[in-house]
């Protein structure tokens, strides 16, 4: 499906008003075919149960493609031996660690900058059906007086 394609289905999809039904709000007009288009795509086909349900692939970033990364590898591995660096295992894994922490850095910036609410302190984990939280003590209050609590309770350090 093209971006063109995705963008038109998009946009139609929030015209009748399927995608705030499903969604409880809008598809964002951008032309990519993620996972909510697809969701709410789905549910439209599915309007006819005579009509079996085919929709494609979600789109994926590149950065996420095993293919991608592949080919980027050795294409520098093959621009380093032309440029006559011979790299050896302990530099191969010194420089991996330098790359990981750069991108752990560009990650936790990203997330940081296109955050849309507050963080929970409770949860550890999203599986499918539940998550996985930290025990909760509702109904202690924090040092600073009444009306502020903090979801994790209060914690004496004496």
């Amino acid at each position: 499906m093209t971006r063109t394609e995705t963008l038109a289905l998009q946009r139609r999809l929030n015209e009748i008003g399927l995608s705030y039904q499903i969604l409880g709000e809008n598809l964002e007009d951008d032309g990519i075919y993620g996972k909510r288009t697809r969701e709410v795509h789905r549910a439209w086909l599915d309007q006819d149960a005579e009509v079996p349900t085919i929709t494609p692939e979600a789109a994926k970033p590149w950065w996420r493609s095993r293919a991608i990364i592949g080919l980027l590898t050795v294409g520098l591995a093959w621009g380093a031996g032309k440029m006559g660096w011979l790299v050896d295992d302990e530099q191969i894994t010194q420089i991996l660690l330098v790359v990981m922490e750069a991108v752990g850095l560009i990650v936790a910036a990203i997330g940081t900058v296109k955050r849309k609410g507050a963080i929970d302190p409770t949860l550890v984990m999203r599986l499918p059906g539940r998550d996985i939280r930290l025990p909760v003590r509702t109904q202690r209050q924090t040092p600073r007086g009444p009306g502020r609590s903090d979801p994790r309770g209060h914690f004496s350090t004496d």
